[in-house]
């Protein structure tokens, strides 16, 4: 759902597939991690392939699924801002928790593309979602904290402390 951006009919759509590619690769996907992974990769790389998938999903459809979730304004604004493959590079790292390998092989790219990826990520989520949060405390806030928006917060805010080297 973070992926696709709150597109709920997309999201089931690329699940199915991959689902569906998965059983047939079962006996090679014996490993939960590196099938976790291929499935991710599997309906990114379908994603890819149906650009019209999700076009016709409105903002505010969008935003009301991913609010369900715990997705407020601020992070809703953050993903929004990033493309398709940063989204999921994103949702990979700080939100799943995958390791460096199944970055890879979830984004189909080398160890250096892949921390770039990630990094790229970071950075922009961290900028759009910091400027939405400065716009917001400006005017009451009225959208629900969700324990997902939390996390998506806590991480970009450790992985960009200044305390700590970025990855």
């Amino acid at each position: 759902m973070l992926v696709t951006l709150g597109d709920r009919q997309s999201a089931e759509l690329v699940a199915g597939f991959a689902l569906a590619a998965g059983a047939v690769q079962a006996a090679a996907l014996r490993h939960p991690e590196r099938a976790a992974a291929w499935l991710r990769a599997r309906a990114l790389r379908t994603l890819h392939q149906r650009r019209s998938i999700g076009r016709k999903t409105a903002t505010e459809a969008r935003r009301a699924t991913l609010a369900t979730l715990g997705v407020d304004e601020t992070a809703f604004r953050g993903l929004a801002a990033l493309s398709l493959d940063a989204r999921a590079a994103l949702v990979a790292s700080a939100i799943e928790g995958f390791g460096p390998i199944d970055i890879e092989t979830i984004l189909e790219a080398s160890p250096a593309a892949a921390r770039h990826a990630v990094a790229e990520a970071r950075e922009r989520y961290v900028r759009y979602a910091s400027s939405t949060a400065q716009a917001e405390r400006d005017e009451p806030d009225d959208s629900p904290s969700g324990e997902l928006a939390s996390r998506v917060r806590d991480v970009a805010a450790r992985a960009f402390s200044p305390g700590e080297a970025t990855r």
